[in-house]
């Protein structure tokens, strides 16, 4: 038996606490990136005349998501 009491409660309930990610604000600055690249794109695509500098910027912003979405899986 254990020496812990019975009026404490057990480790496995309480949440441990992660290690500091280290690539946390790269991976949020690459976000951002990526959001303000993919609305910029999408105004230029639907609402001027630059359809194609539109595509041009949202493939932009999705290599940007690749590079952050490999990062968190190499993590």
């Amino acid at each position: 038996m254990s020496d812990t009491p019975l009026s404490e409660r057990p480790d496995h309930r309480i949440k441990k606490e992660r290690a500091h990610d280290h690539t946390l604000g790269l991976r949020n600055v690459l976000n951002i990136i990526f959001m303000i690249g993919a609305i910029i794109g999408a105004v230029l695509y639907f609402f001027t005349d630059h359809t194609t500098l539109g595509v041009y910027i949202v493939l932009g912003a999705m290599a940007v998501k690749m590079v952050e979405c490999c990062i968190r899986m190499l993590r």
